[in-house]
């Protein structure tokens, strides 16, 4: 936790909501025990570089669920475009000078991941924003649109995002394929300036809300790690989560630190 006032404020925000066109009720599903969206609240409060965890929701059921554990939420239109749009409401109600997105649906997300996009962003004082990027290694999941992949130039700043696998491969054994893993870090003013802005035609048509900064000239810091996070999407997901945290003891060990 930060402890002198010299060094910026900084809000780890974790989205969250019911509806979900593949899994309705993600947020609040048992995993070992805990719903899902508590498993990323506890770990992101284990983030030396986090003052406050704070959920973001546009459903009661999910703000009672977080303050029954001694969590704190805040409420949100239903009606926003995607999650930053969420989080840019929510930072008005709870001000950061850093806002920090956790995913709601990352319950594996390890707290160093955390403090790495929150010190990337702060290494470059002319970038608004950085993202956790991590390596693609399937061609399964190179050609999966649900996969955004990324391409940087080389300090690692984001040219473009696609569902799309980018680069295309004319020339074998070149390309480093990356995937937006969906952590980032903002820049207070840049967030304000993100949600001041309409959609923007790339994020439009790929379904991709970085591309909104990115079309309007915004630089986003990629800080890219060899390991891959792991989101729910679906019900079979939920086996193999249980797995990782019986079988891995780093996740193992993470579990005990916010359950005991």
């Amino acid at each position: 936790m930060n402890s002198t006032d010299s060094r910026p404020r900084v809000v780890a925000f974790v989205p969250a909501r019911m509806a979900s066109s593949r899994f309705p009720g993600k947020p609040l599903v048992l995993i070992a025990g805990l719903p899902m969206v508590e498993h990323v609240r506890r770990r992101s409060a284990l983030s030396r570089r986090v003052d406050e965890v704070v959920v973001a929701t546009c459903d009661q059921e999910i703000l009672d669920t977080v303050a029954a554990f001694g969590g704190r939420g805040v409420m949100t239109r239903d009606s926003h475009l995607d999650c930053v749009d969420r989080i840019g409401e929510a930072a008005t109600i709870v001000p950061a000078d850093v806002a920090v997105i956790v995913q709601g649906d990352e319950p594996l997300i390890r707290p160093e991941l955390i403090d790495a996009v929150v010190e990337g962003l702060l290494s470059y004082p002319d970038v608004g924003c950085a993202n956790v990027l991590s390596t693609i290694s399937s061609p399964v999941d190179l050609a999966n649109p649900a996969v955004v992949k990324a391409v940087v130039d080389t300090r690692d700043r984001l040219l473009y995002l696609s569902r799309a696998p980018i680069p295309f491969e004319r020339n074998a054994g070149i390309a480093r394929y990356l995937r937006q893993t969906g952590l980032s870090a903002f820049r207070r003013e840049a967030l304000e300036r993100y949600v001041g802005l309409p959609p923007a035609p790339l994020e439009l048509v790929e379904g991709v809300g970085f591309l909104r900064m990115l079309q309007n000239g915004m630089p986003v810091q990629g800080v890219i790690r060899d390991e891959e996070t792991f989101g729910v999407d679906r019900h079979s997901d939920l086996p193999i989560i249980e797995s990782i945290l019986k079988e891995d003891a780093k996740q193992r060990s993470l579990f005990d630190q916010i359950t005991g």
